[in-house]
């Protein structure tokens, strides 16, 4: 309270004579800027003038933002085209390479490439429909059960025989 009071005999020595006088002179002010202290109008305009302060921060921060990500690297890359040095080239060291690598034959590049002959795609191919056959014949002798208690579940209804050629075809095909 005690500081409050000092701050306003600060203020009134600015403005008037006397502390009645000043009192005087900041209600006239009031009445004719229509200015009520807790009226809508002026708490609106505080948080306005907050909100206004904020982005100018945020504009402030962006633009030194672009400055230093964007305007700076450009800056110094021309920079080093105009003086120079960005045109003189590192000199490359000697690849080596092994003799092992220049002796390959052409199946050994197609095997490094990832490449196939055309027999051995064919018979991956064959192995592949065979493989579909053999998933077609399993799932064809999958049953759903619905038991009465419990969840319904999936049966797969083969005999041994079936099963015990199921797997040696697939193992033929490998």
């Amino acid at each position: 309270m005690n500081c409050g009071f000092q701050r306003f005999r600060a203020y009134s020595k600015t403005v008037s004579r006397s502390h009645s006088e000043t009192v005087d002179t900041m209600i006239d002010f009031f009445e004719k800027a229509k200015i009520i202290p807790k009226s809508e109008v002026m708490i609106s305009f505080i948080k306005f003038q907050n909100d206004l302060i904020g982005r100018y921060d945020y504009i402030d921060e962006l633009l030194r933002t672009m400055e230093r990500e964007h305007i700076k690297p450009t800056h110094d890359i021309l920079k080093s085209l105009f003086d120079g040095t960005a045109l003189k080239k590192k000199e490359q060291q000697p690849m080596i390479v092994g003799k092992a690598s220049i002796q390959m034959t052409r199946e050994e590049w197609n095997r490094e490439e990832g490449k196939v002959s055309y027999e051995r795609y064919h018979d991956v191919i064959k192995a592949s429909g065979a493989d579909r056959r053999t998933f077609s014949k399993v799932l064809d002798s999958i049953v759903k059960v619905e038991p009465t208690f419990g969840k319904p579940y999936f049966k797969v209804e083969i005999d041994v025989t079936e099963l015990d050629g199921i797997r040696q075809e697939l193992n033929r095909n490998e």
